[in-house]
């Protein structure tokens, strides 16, 4: 129990970067087992409540039986207040996806009430939770209130939840604010005070993690937004009370940021009362770039952080620096008493710590690698703040052809690049946006470099295009030969942190969708169809030739991204590639989300997405029509390790490929709920009209393992499932082609076209492909198969050939 005496805070004075006045009166935890539950539903209409105070109202008080408020989606504009006596209590989001379910206000510390006085900090919450044994699911509670929005405001905490009972557990919600968002709060000071926060996402810019409880969050995103006006961001504010062993703990979660360098501050100690000495320990947490890695901890007005108050543990990414003498870092042996069960387990042995949860960093490795896809918490991106503005002064011509004059000495290449090169490091971006009248959206550019730390963003309805002067891209570019290096991308990305983004059109304007029914965003066109200046060929054409006569385009890709950790690609339209869209190699940490790729089936080489030796990788509810791979991943000089691929949809490609170099192995790999069609927007079918692909050759094949495809649904399709060692001749007898375990669980496969066959064959006895199929069918049930041992569950094929053993279950 606590120990602490009262504390009045309501006349403390905080500055107003910190926390703000507090009232007192939470009612102490109540341990009682509640009986079976009843369970209240909220909605817009179609509910027994229109509001959730009204439902939270209709719970008894002190109640022995558990009660439940079912919330329907929708936007809920109220301010809440559960009090101490609705005990055992939950609030559930009754679409599991707390995106649908949004409480929100937009109150203020220093907002006049009806009564004359001001809020405060504590009052200017969106949702009070004062009662004890209670659970919070799937829900967004949110604060709105944006200092850039009033100007003159200086008491500008926004409060989104305070937490001010004991035993609270919030699951998969979303925390929205800024300034203060999540508040842990003690105001009788004498009962125990524990809170957990598990797989949620918790987004803010000052202390907006902060209060004087025991406080865990858990395997969580942790979200620097950028205020404006700071342009830093402190995590957290602890205000322990010095008796207290725990105050807040941050554990196995992931950080991210689109600050500069060194804007983003792990904690800042807070001592509103007498008595106080923060506590704070940030352990398994990955953490950015942008953390300062030498001072990451500082105080508010008088306050300092202690060492052996605040700690660090086996954190990981480019913002952890366990060498630094102002970061202490726990020993393995003290590492076991700052746990997440220690911080709650108070005097009742209370566990809520969901099962699996880091208790070593040993286990947590091995859940990880055990664990199939992208195992980083990813989450959809935000724009990140503003460097430079660029303003566009030409229109985009009907031809998307501009004169030759422009043409030859591409006009926007010099300024763009000036902006770029002036924002390197400062982690935000330079805009491209359309002139003042908004007539003039386009850019004509020869080959740009965006460097670590920064971002190209273009704005909605604006066009970046490619130049078509061949040696803008290198010597040997517009070429045909027996190689295909010679040719520098139009984007070139060095550097970590950082990404090429667009800005999408408001689904419910006018213009919001461009001619093949896509989101308006903003795009970048290569021109891959139009002639090479100075002559009649496109870089199309002269693909076709060089396909024609077994030698090689020298094409350049239109963005590629080398050894560039944590890059981002988002809300981006690619057009009319001259090779490949997106090429990203040998990076830890790729995140693509709402790509939209508009390119014809018949434009060769064009994959949407390659990633090549790379590591950690999300694709994720995007677009692509191309002449190649939707989304290929192979390995050229390193292995592949840990993709997601999830949630996409192709048309006209040649599939989700692996390969065709495998020679370093690929492994972890997650290909789940992708839609896979046969043909692109215009009717014409692919020239390989395949869906799930894994294909190589002798010479540059390797170990693929551990890869599943959940949910995969697919159409027009000539090989919905193609697994092929034998993808070309052989350059080689070492490096064989060995597919050693690959899962396709839930797959539908319709209107194949004529001759359409599944193909799943290995090299040999030695190395067979090692294959199960579960809820597998498919309209084409012709099968190819030799050298595999098949598992199958519930599916219409049937597979025999040298070789192939079938084990039916």
């Amino acid at each position: 129990m606590r120990s602490r005496r009262s504390a009045l805070l309501a006349a403390v004075c905080v500055s107003a970067l910190a926390g703000g006045a507090f009232a007192v009166g939470a009612a102490p935890a109540s341990a009682a087992g509640p009986a079976a539950g009843v369970t209240l539903t909220v909605g817009k209409s179609g509910a027994e409540y229109t509001t959730v105070q009204s439902a939270v109202d209709a719970v008894p008080n002190d109640s022995g039986t558990a009660y439940t408020i079912s919330i329907a989606a929708g936007t809920y504009r109220e301010m809440v207040t559960i009090p101490a006596t609705k005990l055992h209590l939950s609030l559930i989001g009754a679409t599991g996806n707390a995106k649908d379910v949004v409480i929100t206000s937009s109150t203020y510390a220093g907002e006049a009430t009806s009564s004359g006085s001001t809020y405060g900090t504590e009052g200017s919450a969106t949702v009070h939770v004062k009662a004890s044994d209670f659970t919070a699911k799937y829900i967004t509670f949110s604060n709105t209130f944006d200092k850039l929005d009033y100007p003159s405001v200086t008491a500008t905490q926004a409060v989104a939840i305070a937490m001010e009972g004991d035993r609270q557990v919030y699951q998969n919600d979303v925390f929205y604010g800024h300034q203060d968002t999540l508040l842990s709060w003690d105001s009788t000071a004498t009962a125990e005070l524990r809170q957990y926060v598990y797989n949620s996402t918790i987004d803010g810019d000052v202390d907006y993690i902060f209060g004087d409880g025991d406080l865990v969050v858990d395997r969580s995103d942790i979200v620097t937004l950028n205020d404006g006006i700071y342009s830093k961001a402190y995590l957290t504010a602890p205000a322990t009370y010095a008796a207290e062993t725990y105050g807040i703990l941050l554990t196995g979660d992931t950080v991210t940021s689109t600050l500069a360098s060194n804007g983003v501050y792990l904690g800042r100690a807070w001592e509103p009362f007498s008595g106080t000495a923060p506590q704070l320990v940030v352990r398994n947490t990955n953490l950015p770039a942008q953390v300062n890695t030498t001072n990451p901890y500082l105080g508010i007005s008088s306050a300092t952080w202690t060492p052996g108050r605040y700690y660090e543990y086996d954190d990981t990414g480019s913002g952890a620096n366990a060498n630094e003498s102002t970061r202490p870092q726990l020993t393995a042996a003290q590492a076991a008493s700052y746990t997440a069960y220690t911080y709650l387990a108070g005097s009742d042995g209370w566990d809520p710590v969901v099962s699996g949860a880091a208790r070593t960093v040993a286990a947590q490795a091995e859940r990880d690698n055990a664990r199939l896809g992208d195992t980083r918490r990813v989450a959809e991106p935000r724009l990140p703040g503003t460097c430079q503005t660029v303003t566009s002064d030409l229109a985009a011509p009907a031809n998307r052809e501009f004169s030759d004059d422009m043409e030859a000495a591409a006009p926007d290449t010099a300024r763009i690049q000036a902006a770029l090169n002036a924002c390197a490091g400062t982690g935000q971006a330079v805009e491209l946006s359309p002139g003042a009248d908004g007539g003039d959206t386009a850019f004509l550019s020869a080959p740009l470099t965006v460097s670590g730390f920064e971002y190209l963003v273009i704005d909605t309805g604006v066009t970046l295009f490619a130049s078509r002067q061949a040696t803008d891209y290198g010597a040997a570019c517009g070429t045909i030969g027996s190689s295909s290096n010679g040719c520098a991308a139009f984007i070139t990305v060095s550097g970590n942190e950082s990404g090429v983004e667009g800005v999408r059109a408001d689904s419910r304007s006018r213009g919001s969708r461009d001619g093949l029914g896509n989101p308006t965003q903003g795009a970048i066109d290569g021109r891959g169809d139009l002639p090479i200046l100075g002559t009649t060929t496109s870089w199309w054409d002269n693909a076709v030739t060089a396909k024609a006569e077994g030698l090689k385009q020298v094409n350049p890709r239109l963005i590629q991204a080398t050894s560039s950790d944590q890059f981002t690609v988002y809300d981006l339209t690619l057009r009319d590639a001259a090779k490949q869209n997106l090429y990203y190699k040998t990076g830890g940490g790729l995140l693509v989300w709402g790509l939209v790729v508009e390119s014809p089936d018949t434009s060769l080489n064009t994959d949407g997405i390659d990633i090549d030796s790379s590591v950690y990788a999300t694709v994720r509810d995007s677009w692509i029509m191309d002449g190649d791979d939707c989304v290929a991943m192979q390995t050229n000089d390193a292995t592949d390790v840990h993709l997601t691929v999830a949630d996409n949809q192709c048309f006209g490609t040649h599939g989700i490929s692996i390969g065709s170099e495998t020679t370093y192995g690929l492994q972890d790999i997650l290909v789940e709920h992708n839609r896979i069609e046969g043909k692109d927007l215009y009717g014409t079918e692919s020239s390989i009209a395949a869906g799930i692909r894994i294909k190589s050759y002798e010479g540059v094949g390797g170990v693929v393992r551990d890869v599943e495809y959940l949910d995969t649904t697919m159409s027009d399709l000539q090989y919905p499932i193609d697994l092929d060692p034998f993808y070309s001749a052989p350059t080689g007898t070492a490096n064989i082609p060995d597919y050693a375990g690959v899962t396709i669980d839930g797959l539908v496969a319709t209107r194949s076209i004529p001759g359409a066959q599944e193909v799943v064959e290995g090299v040999s006895a030695d190395h067979p492909t090692v294959l199960t199929l579960r809820d597998v069918y498919a309209d084409a049930t012709t099968t190819v198969s030799q050298y595999a041992r098949i598992t199958i569950e519930h599916s219409d094929l049937d597979f025999a050939g040298t070789g192939v053993a079938e084990v039916l279950r």
